[in-house]
């Protein structure tokens, strides 16, 4: 987007213009409207829409915190999110689309979590696209230059359109072989190519002058393309240890690159798609027992394998137990000060997991006041604050967490700057006493290191947090990286432990530079009996729009109850990790197409024996 030198409140302008893309995806008509600043945003598509046709919408915004909270239409079509959110230097996007649209004159409208600076959305329309499943591939990417590039991605099918756009603090013009559909009065852009062959792409497009830019790319199959029936039908092997880690492959039809794996709720790792029926997963830890494999297309498709995979009883890991596993990172870093910084969790959490928050900021004054999340979970120091040369950091972690969607959000006493916040879940951790010990360190080199402390378990998961003037480029030996944030190239990284002894948390330095570095050792899950299991069962939902159901599990009658597995499409469930002498209560929910969910069914009672 340009520098917003004008007090223009909104503008709305349109192109008309119809050229021909191919015989399968071709452009009908586009709109778009700004603002320097808005909550949300209508625009209206100027002529009326055809029914069956492809909606694209392009969401443009210049900060790199606040989010789209929804885009709806006034015909109710429902719109997925292609690609984004992409963040860039004070620049966000992203990319929407609806399938197989309603007809009639129609208005799109987009609303954000908050008032933004200068919105920027884009409304296009496009006819020939294939109407059940249009999105094959994306591509996204953000930077500083003259020359804006969304990277590559490969298309699967013949005869798409290449959908690219752009929001800068410039001005774009069209990328070599891309038709400009519309440069909007803040000089963001969308274009578009059609293509004959399967290959590799990228969206291009150049600006008047070096500045930060986000572009991305959405391609889309015709309705002459290839869309072979999504099905699943097998999975080999069919069971493995509850340590995870097991190579399967499952067979089915009409795969499409981005589709992903779930064991009982648990996503799979490693996911490759060696052609269109075939899928290679590695398998997450998991409690023992028998457990329903759900695929996800990526376009609004599951197909689930009702208990077609079997974990079986690990032997204890180490000297306490325990199948730990990296789940899910997301960082927010923005810039230049924040007194309060809040970081979604891209996925609904896992109850019983523990969340580990680290806080950075470029000042030795302010200080952390509180760590909350939407859950209502308790977060502990573990350790700092740790404060170097202009830098502070500590590490925070709520154990025994509540399942579901969920915001971490940080409150400053006063504005801090630069702030970084890292935000990671873990499975397989004590949920009673998890944090075993800590330490922390400030220096100036090439290499931050926390010092070393001694665990006292075989079987640890050491976190390691790291906070720089300069840039963090990879993990510290023996280390794996989850992330290293952008812009500000501070680590999250960690470690499972087999032995006992002496360790620290390490990463290099791109150049010599102040930093600061932390480490935290959380000790596993003791190991569960499995001489016992329950099994529960209830009657169907009678609804035609049920998906699946939900079960829920408390230690004490009426709850609260803990979300126990999802994406269940049986009637029935066995609960593998019940300890004796415990007693537990059972609930159940529906959960309708729509994603609503029902009330609690009638609780269930049982107490499980002692060996």
């Amino acid at each position: 987007m340009t520098v917003r030198h004008f007090a223009i409140i909104a503008l709305s302008l349109a192109l008309s213009v119809v050229p021909r893309l191919s015989a399968g995806v071709n452009f009908v008509q586009v709109n778009y409207k700004t603002s320097n600043s808005a909550a949300s945003l209508a625009v209206p598509y100027l002529s009326v829409q055809t029914a069956g046709n492809l909606n694209v919408v392009v969401v443009g915004w210049n900060d790199s915190t606040s989010v789209v909270s929804s885009i709806t239409d006034s015909k109710g079509n429902t719109y997925f999110r292609a690609v984004g959110p992409t963040v860039g230097t004070k620049l966000t996007q992203s990319i929407y689309y609806a399938k197989n649209i309603a007809a009639g004159s129609n208005t799109v409208s987009v609303t954000f979590n908050t008032a933004v600076l200068y919105p920027d959305v884009r409304v296009l329309e496009y006819s020939g696209a294939d109407r059940t499943n249009p999105l094959d591939v994306t591509a996204a990417a953000a930077g500083t230059s003259v020359a804006a590039n969304s990277g590559p991605a490969s298309t699967t099918s013949l005869g798409e359109l290449i959908f690219g756009a752009g929001t800068t603090l410039n001005g774009y013009y069209p990328g070599s072989g891309f038709t400009q559909r519309v440069l909007t009065n803040f000089g963001d852009i969308a274009e578009d190519a059609a293509v004959t062959s399967m290959g590799t792409y990228s969206a291009t497009a150049s600006l008047h002058l070096s500045a930060p830019w986000v572009t991305q790319m959405a391609t889309f199959r015709g309705q002459t393309a290839s869309s072979p029936a999504f099905t699943v039908s097998s999975i080999s092997p069919n069971s493995g240890t509850a340590n995870g880690g097991t190579l399967v492959k499952i067979t089915g039809t009409g795969f499409l690159p981005g589709a992903t794996v779930t064991f009982g709720g648990i996503a799979g790792t490693s996911v490759t798609l060696p052609d269109s029926s075939t899928i290679s997963v590695t398998t997450p830890s998991h409690a023992a027992g028998p457990v329903s494999v759900v695929v996800t297309n990526g376009i609004a498709q599951s197909a689930t394998l009702t208990n077609a995979y079997t974990y079986t009883s690990a032997p204890p890991t180490g000297g306490s137990g325990g199948a730990i596993r990296f789940v899910q990172v997301k960082s927010a870093t923005p810039h230049p000060t924040s007194s309060s910084v809040a970081v979604t969790y891209s996925a609904a959490q896992t109850a019983g997991d523990l969340n580990v928050v680290e806080v950075g900021w470029n000042d030795t004054t302010s200080s952390v006041s509180t760590v909350t999340d939407s859950k209502g979970n308790s977060y502990l120091l573990a350790v700092g604050p740790t404060r170097g040369t202009g830098l502070s950091q500590s590490i925070y972690y709520a154990k025994n967490i509540v399942g579901g969607a969920n915001t971490v959000t940080v409150t400053f006493n006063k504005a801090a700057a630069v702030v970084d916040v890292r935000a990671l879940e873990y499975g397989g951790l004590d949920t009673v006493s998890p944090l075993d010990l800590t330490a922390g360190a400030a220096g100036t080199g090439t290499n931050g290191n926390s010092g070393a402390a001694t665990i006292h378990s075989a079987n640890e998961l050491i976190v390691g947090a790291g906070m720089t003037a300069g840039a963090f480029t990879k993990a510290g030996v023996g280390f794996t990286s989850r992330i290293i944030t952008s812009p500000d190239a501070d680590i999250a990284e960690d470690q499972i432990t087999t032995a006992t002894g002496s360790y620290s948390a390490t990463a290099p330095t791109s150049t010599s530079t102040p930093w600061v570095m932390q480490m935290a050792a959380f000790q596993a899950t003791a190991p569960v009996s499995a001489k016992h299991a329950v099994s529960i069962s209830w009657d169907p939902s009678a609804s035609t729009s049920a998906a699946f159901y939900k079960v829920y599990r408390g230690t004490v009658s009426g709850g609260p109850y803990n979300l126990l597995a999802t994406n269940i499409a049986a009637s029935t469930y066995t609960d593998s990790t019940v300890q004796s002498g415990a007693t537990y209560y059972y609930v159940t929910t529906t959960v309708s197409t729509a994603g609503l969910e029902s009330v609690f069914s009638n609780q269930f009672k049982c107490t499980i024996p002692t060996p």
